[in-house]
């Protein structure tokens, strides 16, 4: 990725802006030639789109409609040269005037320059650009695995950014497809994955939403890390909007993704963070959960329950509770029961049934464990055995016919006992 300035700066000569769009914030991945006007079926974002000016439709309003579609595309700019010296080979006005509504930038190229000397100038600059990332990306993948990470450990990337990511708060956000492409498609999907990515946090950087942020790619998706000063760290409940915006605007044709979402860190538990975002985003896989973020808070008990369901003799709760839960009537009640906040009338309404049935199946309960729902410590152990139950299913969600995104809400939206 290639600020736009930087390369506007090394082309000055070559390149001139016509119209007032802000260039901050704009970073291009690729360069291509416009040869037809059906954006939609060649256009990728990220792209500065060069073409000429006979290729521009002489029709103002057919010429707004194509930069209009390299908007919604998220292309990076369009730079048109000039057929000739006569004036309909400008920029029209009015169109640089739509192109500002927009804020979307337009250049003229010189008419002596050819656009392979563009290209090339760019592809070198992208070529130069992708060496130093990788060196960062290697530092960066070093410091998400490392438990000790020091202030020094984060000098090479912090000067690839200009500030001293150290002293910032962080977020590891990790997105996965839901499934591996083909081997003829998947450079062409992680290349569509990576770049809407950086098109989203490169503009939240340019709102000053985060100071500023990596990309990192892997063999089944990315990995997110963004930095936050004080003032942009925003706090729970309000921290969550970006990422369920990232899931609806992140669209990978015929593909579904999975994210799990850390919580918020200062820089130096950068470990932590990785650590929390890859457990958000198991979750997500062994629920099935797809095109939904998948915070840890949310998700963190799980966490402390699967590691509990490791040790030897570490039963929190009576035996007889795993028995109970095979019954399909009482395992659905209370899958219901804690996705509606322990209401019996709603989890009645939520199962098409009687409010006397829903207290009938919860006791239950009671009479084979002891367990009284209405007792704040064991209604805890009664979520715990649920949590270890779906669990210990997590091999086998996937091949059996079960429906278990009917609790998605309990975890996801109320994954916290309301005592």
């Amino acid at each position: 990725m290639i600020d736009l300035r930087t390369v506007v700066k090394k082309e000055k000569k070559r390149i001139f802006q016509v119209n007032s769009a802000s260039l901050h914030g704009r970073t291009a991945n690729a360069i291509t030639i416009m040869d037809n006007d059906a954006v939609h079926q060649w256009a990728r974002s990220g792209e500065i789109v060069i073409t000429s000016s006979r290729m521009m439709p002489e029709n103002i309003d057919i010429a707004k409609q194509v930069i209009q579609k390299l908007v919604q595309k998220n292309a990076c700019c369009l730079m048109v040269k000039p057929y000739n010296d006569s004036i309909s080979s400008k920029f029209p006005a009015e169109l640089k005037d739509y192109a500002d509504q927009l804020d979307f930038p337009l250049f003229e190229i010189d008419k002596d320059i050819t656009y392979i000397q563009i290209m090339n100038d760019f592809n070198t600059l992208l070529f130069q650009d992708r060496r130093t990332n990788k060196m960062a990306d290697l530092d960066l993948d070093y410091l998400l695995k490392s438990n000790s990470a020091s202030d020094k450990d984060f000098d090479f990337i912090s000067d690839q950014k200009g500030v001293d990511l150290y002293k910032l708060f962080t977020r590891v956000t990790r997105i996965s497809l839901a499934e591996m492409p083909k081997t003829s498609e998947r450079m062409m999907v992680q290349y569509n994955l990576i770049s809407q990515l950086h098109a989203l946090f490169a503009k939240l950087e340019a709102d000053k939403k985060i100071t500023t942020y990596f990309v990192l790619e892997s063999a089944d998706g990315a990995t997110v890390v963004s930095f936050f000063n004080d003032d942009q760290a925003e706090k729970p409940p309000y921290d969550r909007q970006v990422y369920h915006r990232l899931m609806d605007t992140i669209k990978i044709p015929h593909f579904s993704l999975y994210e799990g979402v850390a919580s918020l860190h200062e820089a130096k538990n950068l470990h932590r963070s990785f650590t929390e975002a890859c457990f958000g985003m198991d979750v997500a896989k062994t629920m099935d959960w797809q095109n939904h973020p998948v915070f840890y808070r949310d998700v963190s008990l799980w966490e402390l329950v699967n590691q509990i369901s490791r040790i030897q003799d570490s039963r929190l709760y009576p035996v007889e509770m795993d028995q109970i839960l095979t019954n399909k009537e009482v395992f659905e009640t209370v899958q219901q029961f804690f996705n509606h906040n322990e209401s019996i009338k709603e989890t009645s309404e939520a199962l098409y049934t009687h409010p006397n049935t829903v207290r009938y199946r919860l006791n239950m309960i009671y009479k084979q464990t002891g367990l009284d729902y209405r007792r704040t410590n064991d209604k805890f152990l009664i979520y715990i055995a649920l949590i270890e139950k779906l669990l210990s299913e997590k091999n086998s969600v996937r091949s059996k016919a079960v429906n278990l995104r009917s609790i998605r809400g309990s975890l996801v939206k109320s994954p916290v006992l309301a005592f």
